[in-house]
Protein backbone atom coordinates (compact mmCIF):
# COMPACT_ATOMS: atom_id res chain seq x y z
CA UNK A 1 0.00 0.00 0.00
CA UNK A 2 2.53 2.27 0.73
CA UNK A 3 4.57 1.52 -2.32
CA UNK A 4 1.46 2.56 -4.68
CA UNK A 5 1.13 5.80 -2.67
CA UNK A 6 5.21 6.61 -3.45
CA UNK A 7 4.74 5.59 -6.89
CA UNK A 8 1.79 8.16 -7.19
CA UNK A 9 3.46 10.94 -5.80
CA UNK A 10 6.97 10.11 -7.88
CA UNK A 11 4.12 10.18 -10.93
CA UNK A 12 3.11 13.63 -10.03
CA UNK A 13 6.34 14.77 -8.99
CA UNK A 14 7.48 13.94 -12.66
CA UNK A 15 4.04 15.33 -14.83
CA UNK A 16 4.11 18.28 -12.90
CA UNK A 17 7.15 20.05 -14.68
CA UNK A 18 6.02 18.86 -17.77
CA UNK A 19 2.67 20.03 -17.43
CA UNK A 20 4.41 23.51 -16.47
CA UNK A 21 6.40 23.67 -19.52
CA UNK A 22 3.20 22.80 -21.69
CA UNK A 23 1.10 25.18 -20.48
CA UNK A 24 3.83 28.12 -20.38
CA UNK A 25 4.48 27.24 -23.78
CA UNK A 26 1.11 27.86 -24.85
CA UNK A 27 1.31 30.81 -23.12
CA UNK A 28 4.20 32.69 -24.78
CA UNK A 29 2.75 32.36 -28.52
CA UNK A 30 -0.47 34.39 -27.10
CA UNK A 31 1.94 36.72 -25.27
CA UNK A 32 3.75 37.43 -28.25
CA UNK A 33 1.05 37.72 -30.80
CA UNK A 34 -0.65 40.27 -28.27
CA UNK A 35 3.20 41.96 -28.55
CA UNK A 36 3.00 41.89 -31.92
CA UNK A 37 -0.37 43.44 -32.29
CA UNK A 38 0.00 46.02 -29.90
CA UNK A 39 3.43 47.02 -32.00
CA UNK A 40 1.48 46.89 -34.92
CA UNK A 41 -1.12 49.50 -33.99
CA UNK A 42 1.76 51.66 -32.46
CA UNK A 43 3.21 51.12 -35.79
CA UNK A 44 -0.25 52.46 -37.43
CA UNK A 45 -0.68 55.39 -35.43
CA UNK A 46 2.94 56.62 -35.83
CA UNK A 47 2.26 55.82 -39.55
CA UNK A 48 -1.47 57.62 -39.33
CA UNK A 49 0.48 61.32 -37.65
CA UNK A 50 3.24 60.79 -39.72
CA UNK A 51 1.08 60.96 -43.04
CA UNK A 52 -0.76 63.38 -41.95
CA UNK A 53 2.15 65.84 -40.94
CA UNK A 54 2.85 64.77 -44.85
CA UNK A 55 -0.16 65.67 -45.84
CA UNK A 56 -0.66 69.19 -44.02
CA UNK A 57 3.14 69.76 -45.36
CA UNK A 58 2.61 69.19 -48.90
CA UNK A 59 -0.67 71.22 -48.93
CA UNK A 60 0.34 74.73 -50.68
CA UNK A 61 -1.79 77.82 -49.94
CA UNK A 62 -1.29 80.48 -52.71
CA UNK A 63 -0.74 83.99 -50.54
CA UNK A 64 0.17 85.48 -53.57
CA UNK A 65 -2.66 87.89 -54.93
CA UNK A 66 -4.51 86.96 -58.22
CA UNK A 67 -2.95 87.98 -61.51
CA UNK A 68 -5.28 90.37 -62.56
CA UNK A 69 -6.11 91.43 -66.83
CA UNK A 70 -4.36 94.72 -67.17
CA UNK A 71 -4.23 94.92 -70.95
CA UNK A 72 -4.01 97.63 -72.42
CA UNK A 73 -6.11 99.07 -75.56
CA UNK A 74 -6.48 101.91 -77.54
CA UNK A 75 -10.30 102.39 -78.48
CA UNK A 76 -9.85 104.65 -81.66
CA UNK A 77 -6.84 105.71 -83.72
CA UNK A 78 -6.98 109.34 -85.13
CA UNK A 79 -8.74 110.37 -88.00
CA UNK A 80 -8.41 113.33 -89.89
CA UNK A 81 -11.51 116.12 -90.25
CA UNK A 82 -11.85 116.45 -93.91
CA UNK A 83 -11.09 112.01 -94.21
CA UNK A 84 -13.97 111.64 -91.85
CA UNK A 85 -16.76 113.97 -93.41
CA UNK A 86 -15.98 111.67 -96.60
CA UNK A 87 -17.72 108.73 -95.04
CA UNK A 88 -19.81 109.91 -91.62
CA UNK A 89 -20.51 113.80 -91.81
CA UNK A 90 -20.58 115.32 -88.30
CA UNK A 91 -23.72 116.85 -86.14
CA UNK A 92 -25.15 119.58 -87.64
CA UNK A 93 -23.87 122.88 -86.34
CA UNK A 94 -21.70 121.49 -83.63
CA UNK A 95 -17.89 121.85 -84.22
CA UNK A 96 -16.18 118.66 -83.42
CA UNK A 97 -12.92 118.43 -81.09
CA UNK A 98 -11.39 115.68 -83.21
CA UNK A 99 -12.40 112.66 -85.91
CA UNK A 100 -11.71 108.84 -84.99
CA UNK A 101 -11.97 105.69 -86.06
CA UNK A 102 -12.90 102.80 -83.83
CA UNK A 103 -10.25 99.99 -83.29
CA UNK A 104 -11.65 98.07 -80.69
CA UNK A 105 -14.51 96.02 -79.85
CA UNK A 106 -15.91 95.95 -76.59
CA UNK A 107 -17.14 92.37 -76.79
CA UNK A 108 -13.18 91.27 -76.51
CA UNK A 109 -12.62 93.29 -73.71
CA UNK A 110 -13.10 91.29 -69.67
CA UNK A 111 -13.45 93.41 -66.47
CA UNK A 112 -10.26 95.34 -65.31
CA UNK A 113 -8.95 95.44 -69.00
CA UNK A 114 -6.98 99.01 -69.51
CA UNK A 115 -9.09 101.08 -72.40
CA UNK A 116 -7.12 104.62 -73.21
CA UNK A 117 -9.00 107.43 -74.88
CA UNK A 118 -6.23 109.61 -76.58
CA UNK A 119 -5.34 113.04 -77.72
CA UNK A 120 -8.79 114.37 -75.97
CA UNK A 121 -7.82 118.19 -76.28
CA UNK A 122 -4.00 117.34 -75.54
CA UNK A 123 -4.89 114.76 -73.17
CA UNK A 124 -4.79 110.59 -72.82
CA UNK A 125 -7.44 108.97 -70.57
CA UNK A 126 -6.51 105.58 -69.74
CA UNK A 127 -9.61 103.22 -68.10
CA UNK A 128 -10.29 100.78 -66.41
CA UNK A 129 -13.16 98.70 -67.29
CA UNK A 130 -15.60 97.79 -64.32
CA UNK A 131 -17.97 95.79 -65.94
CA UNK A 132 -19.38 94.72 -69.75
CA UNK A 133 -23.05 93.95 -70.47
CA UNK A 134 -24.16 91.75 -73.46
CA UNK A 135 -27.94 93.54 -74.27
CA UNK A 136 -30.78 91.21 -75.46
CA UNK A 137 -30.30 93.13 -78.57
CA UNK A 138 -26.70 92.21 -79.84
CA UNK A 139 -25.17 95.28 -78.19
CA UNK A 140 -22.95 96.10 -74.89
CA UNK A 141 -22.99 98.31 -72.69
CA UNK A 142 -19.70 98.97 -70.62
CA UNK A 143 -18.78 100.77 -67.32
CA UNK A 144 -15.35 102.00 -66.55
CA UNK A 145 -13.31 105.03 -64.27
CA UNK A 146 -10.60 106.44 -63.69
CA UNK A 147 -9.19 108.45 -61.40
CA UNK A 148 -7.86 111.77 -60.84
CA UNK A 149 -6.06 113.72 -57.59
CA UNK A 150 -8.10 110.94 -55.83
CA UNK A 151 -11.45 111.65 -57.26
CA UNK A 152 -12.73 108.51 -59.39
CA UNK A 153 -14.40 109.73 -63.30
CA UNK A 154 -17.11 107.30 -64.62
CA UNK A 155 -17.48 106.58 -68.50
CA UNK A 156 -20.21 104.74 -70.16
CA UNK A 157 -19.69 103.05 -73.64
CA UNK A 158 -22.80 101.77 -75.91
CA UNK A 159 -21.44 99.58 -78.43
CA UNK A 160 -23.56 98.07 -81.49
CA UNK A 161 -22.48 96.55 -84.87
CA UNK A 162 -23.51 100.07 -86.45
CA UNK A 163 -22.71 102.99 -83.72
CA UNK A 164 -20.71 103.02 -80.34
CA UNK A 165 -22.07 106.01 -78.07
CA UNK A 166 -19.33 107.43 -75.31
CA UNK A 167 -20.22 109.62 -72.17
CA UNK A 168 -16.00 110.31 -70.96
CA UNK A 169 -16.46 112.38 -67.61
CA UNK A 170 -13.31 114.35 -66.84
CA UNK A 171 -11.48 116.61 -64.53
CA UNK A 172 -11.63 118.86 -67.86
CA UNK A 173 -15.02 118.50 -68.40
CA UNK A 174 -17.53 116.30 -70.02
CA UNK A 175 -16.94 114.52 -73.76
CA UNK A 176 -19.41 112.14 -75.83
CA UNK A 177 -17.97 110.45 -78.65
CA UNK A 178 -20.52 109.29 -81.22
CA UNK A 179 -19.49 106.86 -84.69
CA UNK A 180 -21.41 105.75 -87.08
CA UNK A 181 -20.17 101.77 -88.70
CA UNK A 182 -16.76 102.64 -87.28
CA UNK A 183 -16.05 106.54 -88.06
CA UNK A 184 -16.79 109.29 -86.04
CA UNK A 185 -16.64 112.50 -83.65
CA UNK A 186 -15.42 113.70 -80.34
CA UNK A 187 -17.91 116.29 -78.83
CA UNK A 188 -17.79 118.43 -75.98
CA UNK A 189 -20.92 118.06 -74.26
CA UNK A 190 -21.74 121.66 -73.74
CA UNK A 191 -20.89 122.11 -77.11
CA UNK A 192 -24.12 119.90 -77.89
CA UNK A 193 -26.17 121.40 -74.75
CA UNK A 194 -25.53 124.90 -76.94
CA UNK A 195 -26.69 123.68 -80.15
CA UNK A 196 -29.91 121.97 -79.06
CA UNK A 197 -30.95 125.07 -76.95
CA UNK A 198 -30.46 127.51 -79.99
CA UNK A 199 -32.47 125.89 -81.82
CA UNK A 200 -35.26 125.20 -79.48
CA UNK A 201 -38.62 127.17 -81.23
CA UNK A 202 -40.20 129.60 -78.92
CA UNK A 203 -43.60 127.73 -77.70
CA UNK A 204 -45.20 131.12 -76.56
CA UNK A 205 -47.94 131.74 -79.47
CA UNK A 206 -49.44 135.10 -79.91
CA UNK A 207 -53.19 135.11 -80.19
CA UNK A 208 -54.69 137.72 -82.84
CA UNK A 209 -56.81 140.05 -81.04
CA UNK A 210 -60.08 140.13 -82.03
CA UNK A 211 -61.70 143.39 -83.83
CA UNK A 212 -63.99 144.50 -81.70
CA UNK A 213 -67.80 146.37 -82.87
CA UNK A 214 -68.47 149.73 -82.06
CA UNK A 215 -72.00 149.95 -80.09
CA UNK A 216 -74.75 151.30 -81.46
Amino acid sequence: MISLVLLAILVFLYFKPIKQKYEDTQKQPRLEMVSVQKNKQDTMKINHKETSKSTVSHKTISVEPQTNRHTNNDLYEPLSLEEAKMSTPARKNIAPIAAIRMTQEMSQLHPNDMLTLSDIEGEDYTLTIHSIYQNNDGSTSTTANYTDEGITYTTTITQSEKSTYITLSTANGLYEIETRADTGYIYRTDSIRKALQSRTPNDVIILPIPKTTPSE
